[in-house]
């Protein structure tokens, strides 16, 4: 019921720009892999297999030595391109020797990551999200771990339904579970939009924008196969004639799976008002942090559940706010197949067992206290 693989010819992203830092590596799994992040010298962020092709060591635990990266066991050297320019002790590198390394493009706070077949990576497939750095706007961003499928947050942030009962001290109009949406879709993107006139205004938006009045509100959900969304929201006191307070607000949401039942989080607030004020911002990052932590807590449950019932479930009822989730379910099982039928077979299962799972995961906390 709830997809578990991912296509692998798609863009996902790996990080924030913030996240690499210069002289630093950033070890994570993606997608079921180990991959080593770093930047070379002149800022080009790098992607690679974290494996040493001699004794499987991390790379990431070894050194950078300009724009090479060192393996902390046996010396071997590598360069951006993955190719080996040393093994210590031997005189001659064969040109085979090396590892793989991934299309990487970075851009407006993101590095996206190319993890399929390199020859079909096309940067203008990324959605645009220039707001999250462009002038005019003000963004806090931040990076969550989930324990729990990609797909569960993909139809959390489809089905906004859910706000006037997992978020009602924070961003819920008590309005929003009764009023009427409209779903729309093509091979690749679902929309989902929700009007509200003249409902409550959240304790948030109270707190961010100044309005204590009912509002006019819309919600526009848009997702973007595999694991992107944006939710546009705009909020204006009822019953202005025009727009001119008229408030907007970009969410971004990137979901990268980490391995099968793991999820890495990204997300962003990109906000028209208040540009430049450091305290809204401030606000915006613990109070939305504070909302999705609630997301993430109720898809853990659920892939909780699930993993009692696996690999059979119980029959679920699907009620009207459920036609964006599904919709994104059937547009991830045509990927999947379509990629399967290209490759003359079933994809690859590049995602983990339990044991992998739990070993990705300890590396991940491991790499973080070694990276301080």
């Amino acid at each position: 019921m709830y997809p578990d693989e991912f296509p692998r010819n798609a863009w996902y992203v790996a990080a924030r720009s913030a996240e690499i830092e210069q002289g630093r590596m950033l070890p994570r799994f993606l997608l079921g892999d180990p991959v080593l992040l770093y930047r070379t010298q002149d800022g080009t962020p790098v992607a690679m297999v974290d494996r040493c092709v001699h004794r499987q060591m991390p790379l990431s635990l070894g050194r950078l030595r300009g724009d090479n990266v060192e393996c902390g066991y046996h010396g071997l050297t590598y360069t951006p391109t993955g190719a080996c320019v040393r093994i210590p002790g031997s005189t001659r590198v064969s040109d085979k020797v090396r590892v793989q390394t991934f299309p990487l493009v970075e851009g407006d706070g993101l590095v996206w990551i190319w993890m399929g077949d390199p020859d079909q990576a096309r940067p203008a497939q990324i959605p645009d999200h220039h707001w999250y750095t462009a002038d005019g706007w003000s963004t806090a961003a931040g990076t969550l771990h989930m324990d729990a499928r990609a797909q569960l947050l993909n139809e959390n942030l489809l089905d906004l339904s859910h706000l006037s009962f997992l978020h009602p001290e924070s961003i819920d109009s008590p309005e929003i579970a009764e009023l009427p949406i409209t779903t729309t879709w093509d091979d690749h993107t679902v929309t989902v939009r929700r009007e509200m006139a003249g409902v409550s205004c959240p304790p948030f938006f109270t707190r961010v924008t100044g309005i204590d009045s009912p509002i006019d509100r819309q919600q526009i959900a848009e997702f973007f196969a595999p694991a992107f969304h944006i939710t546009t929201t705009t909020v204006k006191p009822s019953g202005d004639p025009d727009d001119s307070r008229m408030c907007r607000q970009k969410t971004m949401h990137a979901i990268t799976p980490e391995t099968r039942t793991t999820t890495h989080y990204f997300w962003s607030v990109s906000r028209d008002y208040a540009v430049g004020d450091d305290s809204v911002t401030d606000y915006t990052l613990s109070a939305v942090a504070g909302v999705f932590e609630q997301d993430i807590a109720a898809c853990e449950a659920i892939e909780h559940i699930i993993a009692a019932w696996e690999p059979s479930y119980p029959l679920e009822l699907n009620i009207k706010v459920d036609a964006g989730p599904l919709r994104s379910r059937r547009i991830l099982e045509k990927l999947l197949a379509a990629e399967g039928a290209a490759a003359g077979a079933r994809p690859q299962d590049r995602f983990t067992d339990t044991a992998t799972r739990a070993a990705a995961r300890a590396w991940t906390e491991r790499a973080t206290i070694l990276s301080g």
